[in-house]
């Protein structure tokens, strides 16, 4: 049986291990010139190998790191136990960390370490928790007709919880301000985060870049299975048989490639173009477009000293949200490479490239004043104009499951009915999904 997977991100890689896995015969197409989509290697000043924008993870990620167990890179993703920075100011430290009781209680210290809160903002804080729960078990659909920042406010979030606590974790996650994303999609994360396991709580953060967890590995274990990766080589069309299946992909170098199944891998404003044209797909199609994207911004920054002490930190009333510290990398001189990273980035993607560094440099300095103090030897910005699908209310209607209305066609994708938010963890179980949708023998987890 020959598959042809279209795309080698995240959802890509891993329906073809699990078809190729299964023994099918699997060629893989990818329009750029590398694999792994948002999650790809880029090559940094002086051959510095950093990924295409900051990911967090976290161990909820249950398939993610399913997939690196089967890859034997799982040891590469660290678990953070200390706590993180919550940073509101040059004196404002707030500590979040996850404790050591029981799930939910685990999560109790990490609320009460949010000083910059009054006691009970912070008492508080535990109502959305609770209405996580019941929320997504009573009346999911509901959920979803909510945003998150109606949702808060219905659960008694004061203003300054919600920009002191929730919207940074709200943009985070979801790449969308409190007032456009979808309730749901937070609750989904609050259900993980808080009532699964302590460890499911704690993030992960990769040693090196998710090229050596996930990009890398893949690639050569599809090697060794035999499947065909072609890169830089983009699929233009589906060709339907006579029987309404497809039976070839076309792609923009003129090849044609049969295929008794194919996985359609690609974001949502790609997904729209390739579906063919027939009844059932066209509402597929509309859908994809209504859900949107929505852009990151990352300026990756080496100093000549090391100033962040914590693997990350957030930024409370600033335009970026979150920092990350990393090793030096070969900048000569460079004693620590500092990821800042803008979600939600409309107003930023069409600036230039100074201007981004400059403005962004200078509002890090004014949130830690030891980075004031630091000279920046060598920077780069990262821009994805459509880093995710836009989760707003109404999205989980809007969400194609696996299958379509032509049998042998399956999509997978983090913009799938996944319910969650656009996440390597969505990619990957999208990606299993719809292997297992076409007859691929599931793995034991």
């Amino acid at each position: 049986m020959k598959v042809v997977v279209v795309g080698a991100g995240l959802a890509g890689l891993a329906a073809a291990l699990r078809l190729a896995d299964a023994g099918r015969q699997v060629t893989v197409l990818e329009r750029l010139s590398s694999a792994g989509g948002r999650a790809r290697r880029i090559s940094g000043p002086h051959g510095t190998f950093l990924d295409w924008g900051q990911h967090l993870m976290l161990g909820a990620y249950r398939r993610a790191r399913g997939l690196a167990e089967r890859l034997g890179t799982a040891g590469r993703l660290r678990f953070v136990t200390e706590p993180t920075p919550l940073v509101t100011g040059p004196s404002g430290r707030h500590s979040y960390g996850v404790g050591d009781l029981p799930a939910p209680l685990h999560a109790l210290p990490a609320l009460f370490g949010l000083t910059h809160l009054s006691f009970f903002e912070r008492l508080a804080l535990g109502r959305p928790v609770l209405g996580a729960k019941l929320g997504a078990r009573l009346d999911p659909a509901a959920l979803d007709r909510k945003s998150a920042l109606e949702w808060l406010r219905g659960h008694g979030q004061s203003a300054d919880a919600i920009h002191g606590f929730w919207e940074p974790l709200v943009v985070a996650t979801c790449n969308a301000r409190p007032a456009e994303a979808s309730a749901a999609l937070l609750a989904a994360v609050i259900d993980r985060g808080f009532f699964a396991a302590r460890e499911d709580a704690l993030p992960l953060l990769p040693d090196g870049t998710l090229h050596d967890v996930f990009v890398g590995p893949a690639l050569d274990a599809l090697a060794s299975r035999g499947a065909d990766v072609r890169l830089g080589e983009a699929a233009v069309s589906l060709e339907l048989d006579g029987a309404g299946r497809v039976a070839a992909v076309r792609s923009a170098r003129g090849d044609t490639h049969p295929a008794d199944a194919v996985v359609l891998a690609v974001p949502p404003w790609r997904a729209g173009a390739l579906l063919p044209p027939v009844p059932g797909c066209r509402r597929i199609a509309e859908n994809a477009g209504w859900l949107g994207s929505s852009p990151i911004v990352t300026v990756e920054a080496w100093f000549d000293r090391p100033w962040l002490s914590s693997p990350f930190a957030g930024l409370v009333g600033a335009d970026a949200q979150w920092v990350f510290a990393h090793g030096p990398g070969n900048v000569p001189g460079a004693e620590q490479r500092v990821s800042i990273v803008v979600s939600r980035a409309q107003e930023w993607v069409h600036r230039t490239n100074d201007e981004i560094r400059r403005t962004v440099l200078d509002e890090v300095a004014r949130f830690f004043p030891e980075a004031g103090a630091a000279r920046t030897l060598a920077s780069l910005v990262v821009r994805e104009r459509q880093a995710t699908f836009l989760g707003r209310p109404g999205q989980a209607a809007r969400r194609p499951g696996p299958r379509t209305p032509i049998p042998n066609l399956a999509l997978a994708g983090d913009w799938t009915s996944t319910g969650l938010p656009a996440t390597l963890e969505g990619a990957v179980q999208s990606g299993e999904t719809a292997a297992d949708s076409l007859g691929a023998t599931p793995l034991e987890e």
